[in-house]
């Protein structure tokens, strides 16, 4: 940037932080951030951002340009550290642009990258991140076979890595998320001695103490582990979905929102699903349940065709026809939908980013 164009840039970046002192209100914030986006001062617009979204945490554009801002600074990194491999390669660099890769969700890459460690050191750290990003493929897309390799690169890496109980915590997840409770015990008393007194171990040990006590399946076999995942494949579903950690919208207000896009007179139907949960603005009784319920069956429909086709996690569902437009967000913890008589809003988008907690990120459409 030229002498001018940085004098003109800290003119207005003095302008805007007036602006925001006057008023801190969500505007402000973004008009703020967007000034150092052209300045390109990373730093400081992800600065703006956490602190923006610590008052305003639904805005949707904040969080966009974080997300934003985020990423770039993984770009910055991910070339630092592939420098620094390409002249000094050793275990640290390995691992931490492996993990920056796996954070990024760059998986098929951390997948060469953590090859790459292993065939040159044969590592159980190197083993390790093999497995973790065998693991996030498993959750996103729910196949069992790379479940199953998740949990085997970590026996694997455990054998190697002694005493230490990042494999271990790893199978523990694997197996506690499918309902593999003999496996998720054994693990959880092995962290334990491990850790002795870690009260967040303690509880998951009581959890999964409580859940052990049935291990059989639906036609009295064993539950096995590989049982287990082939289950979660063929449901695509998590038993921990319903328990897991509450999702970004769990601090919205989720009425007032299906409220808010049920006023629009092009709206016939807003739909959040959670769990076994349903709240529905538009239709009533007996109606309302159906519409629920066949949201629910187009949210598990298109997860298993997008499964089947190995093309990654659903984000977004667009139907269109002669009924109207009907978008569907699917996320990890909630849905949520939204059904117009026309096409679908950019404000409707907007709203349903909000309430699954996906604001900023990236979307790929199922139409």
């Amino acid at each position: 940037m030229s002498f001018l164009g940085k004098f003109v840039s800290r003119s207005r970046i003095r302008k805007a932080a007036r602006e925001l002192a006057g008023e801190a209100n969500s505007k402000n914030y973004v008009a703020m951030a967007r000034e150092y986006v052209i300045a390109g001062s990373t730093d400081d617009v992800l600065r703006v951002c956490t602190e923006g979204l610590q008052i305003f945490p639904n805005d949707a554009e904040l969080r966009r340009l974080g997300e934003r801002a985020r990423q770039l600074q993984l770009d910055q990194r991910i070339r630092s550290l592939q420098e620094q491999l390409a002249t000094s390669p050793r275990a640290a660099i390995w691992r931490e642009l492996a993990d920056v890769l796996l954070s990024s969700s760059r998986l098929d890459r951390a997948e060469q990258v953590a090859t790459e460690w292993y065939e040159a050191t044969k590592d159980g750290d190197a083993l390790y991140s093999l497995a973790r990003v065998y693991a996030e493929r498993f959750y996103m897309d729910r196949r069992s076979r790379d479940g199953q390799r998740a949990y085997e690169m970590a026996e694997h890496a455990k054998a190697q890595m002694k005493d230490q109980g990042g494999p271990i915590h790893l199978q523990f997840q694997l197996a506690s998320r499918c309902g593999a409770w003999t496996e998720a015990r054994a693990a959880i008393a092995r962290l334990l001695e491990l850790r002795p007194g870690d009260p967040t171990l303690e509880a998951n040990f009581r959890y999964v103490l409580a859940m052990a006590g049935n291990v059989h399946g639906q036609n009295g076999e064993i539950q096995s582990l590989e049982l287990a995942m082939r289950r979660v494949e063929s449901s695509g579903r998590f038993v921990d979905d319903a328990r897991g950690a509450a999702p970004e919208s769990a601090n919205v207000a989720v009425r007032p929102m299906l409220q808010e896009l049920s006023a629009d007179a092009d709206v016939r139907a807003a739909i959040y699903l959670r769990g076994g949960t349903a709240l529905v603005q538009g239709p009533r009784g007996a109606t309302a349940e159906r519409t629920a319920r066949a949201v629910r069956e187009i949210v598990q429909a298109s997860r298993n065709a997008a499964r089947r086709l190995g093309l990654g996690q659903t984000q977004e569902v667009l139907m269109e026809g002669a009924f109207g437009s009907l978008l569907v967000a699917p996320a990890d913890q909630a849905s949520c939908a939204v059904w117009c008589e026309n096409s679908i809003k950019r404000e409707h988008e907007d709203l349903l980013k909000k309430l699954t907690g996906m604001a900023g990120r990236s979307r790929g459409r199922v139409i």
